[in-house]
């Protein structure tokens, strides 16, 4: 499998209209850099997924006039990012309705649930005061709250997480970036 030294990064408006050409250029580069190692097209679909999701958040909540998305294939990793320069991720903890933005105080301990689907618990922590990963709980004997009414603006999280085999937040306070990514872990 080919290794990049460097990302191959895509600049755009963030405009809804945008996404599905922003995706077509994505997919194939991934897959003709990937020809030696086919990737199975479960991991294609949890990539698409995870790019709307990456976009749209973009389009919706940034406020940015533009993103910067980088691919790199490295170490045996299909590794997204997706920078731009809106205000900071601001997360709701489900349980107490207490939200958070970043940067955090020095003294802020994060490590909570942001979100569940009935099945699944979406669940933030943070290392640092500038970096948080996500990452999935099983549940069992949850009631699967009622889609309509309770679906978070944290649903799209919870697709990206589950979807990729690592999935984390940073905001780099010098620069004002917050930078997601999302990884697979290719064999």
């Amino acid at each position: 499998m080919k290794d990049f030294s460097v990302k191959i990064s895509y600049y755009l408006k963030c405009r809804q209209e945008d996404i599905p050409d922003i995706l077509k250029l994505c997919e194939a580069h991934i897959k003709l850099e990937t020809t030696q190692y086919p990737l199975e097209s479960d991991i294609l679909t949890k990539m698409k997924w995870i790019l709307i999701e990456l976009l749209t958040n973009a389009v919706k909540h940034s406020g940015a006039e533009r993103c910067e998305l980088k691919i790199t294939i490295k170490d045996k990793k299909l590794i997204i990012e997706k920078e731009d320069y809106g205000p900071p991720l601001t997360i709701t903890d489900f349980d107490s309705g207490k939200k958070i933005s970043w940067p955090l105080n020095q003294d802020e301990s994060v490590n909570f649930q942001v979100y569940h689907n009935g099945s699944d618990s979406l669940r933030i922590k943070c290392i640092g005061n500038n970096e948080a990963i996500f990452f999935i709980d099983q549940l069992e004997n949850q009631e699967m709250p009622g889609l309509l009414a309770d679906i978070s603006e944290h649903f799209g999280l919870l697709i990206i997480t589950k979807a990729s085999d690592g999935f984390k937040y940073e905001f780099d306070q010098d620069s004002k970036i917050n930078r997601f990514t999302s990884h697979f872990n290719l064999k």
